[in-house]
């Protein structure tokens, strides 16, 4: 969760041989074309092609598309994630239901579980959202005030190459690199073997499979909210004594979306998480 991903391969043997990794906000983007769209298009023909155009990225009314041809497949590039639940705003959610310590019948929750269910601050189905809330809600059981660092964002946090095999038994790590972002908070990362090596992604095993789908590198990326907890032990916010109840959402009409409901809505695309 909160990654999406382009695969490059071999056209002649359809091995992999590079994907590039994004953990990026559509937010951010849709401020950044929306205020300087020379800037974007700039970043887009560095990170994604040479080949983009401004009329690529923007309707004819000027307001930017994020799921523009360069950025809607896993096959043609990605310069930040656009599906529906992968947003900043799902991740403020998330980190501040996750803040709020719930003792419910004289028991403080702890499990993963237990407190989204009660909290309704995720998707309880998803591997993502149970963990960072627990470890959220862990903060503020000390009686303390947290708050997500700056800057605010998703970021990956590390790659687990535990069980790979490559063919020269070189560091399956060593093909991971971040370009984009900073050490502390990175949001593009590309995997690749370099030329020289001999051989491609592809090649690459994990757990005796040989790499046919980036999910399965995927699976291996963590991601990381960073949360700061200050004047600890000292929060005097009392404990919810019942569980969130859940808003029914009125059902729309495709024809009542607005525009960026259906940039960002998911018409028969495959979820590219």
């Amino acid at each position: 969760e909160y990654c999406e991903w382009s695969v490059e391969r071999d056209p002649e043997t359809d091995k992999i041989t590079r994907v590039t990794f994004t953990c990026e906000g559509p937010e951010y983007w849709r401020f950044l074309a929306n205020t300087a769209p020379n800037k974007a298009l700039e970043l887009y023909q560095e990170f994604v092609s040479p080949d983009v155009r401004l009329e690529d990225l923007f309707a004819p009314n000027g307001v930017y598309i994020a799921r523009n041809q360069w950025n809607d497949s896993a096959v043609n590039g990605v310069m930040h994630l656009i599906q529906r639940n992968n947003t900043l705003s799902a991740e403020i959610e998330l980190a501040a239901g996750a803040s709020v310590v719930r003792e419910i019948v004289g028991r403080v929750l702890t499990n993963e579980d237990e407190l989204i269910r009660c909290g309704l601050y995720g998707g309880f189905e998803r591997h993502s959202d149970p963990h960072i809330g627990a470890v959220v809600n862990s903060l503020t059981r000390q009686k303390a005030d947290v708050t997500l660092a700056n800057p605010v964002g998703l970021y990956f946090n590390d790659l687990n190459v535990a069980g790979w095999q490559t063919p020269d038994g070189s560091d399956a790590k060593s093909f991971w690199h971040y370009v984009r972002g900073t050490d502390e908070f990175p949001v593009r990362a590309v995997y690749e073997v370099p030329p020289e090596a001999g051989f491609v992604v592809g090649d690459i095993k994990i757990n005796g499979r040989e790499i046919f789908y980036a999910a399965q590198i995927a699976d291996k990326i963590s991601i990381k909210l960073v949360g700061v907890a200050t004047r600890i032990g000292q929060s005097t916010v009392a404990a919810m004594t019942d569980c969130r109840k859940e808003l029914e959402q009125p059902s729309a009409d495709p024809g009542e979306l607005s525009v960026e409901d259906y940039l960002f809505e998911d018409f028969g695309r495959n979820d590219r998480r």
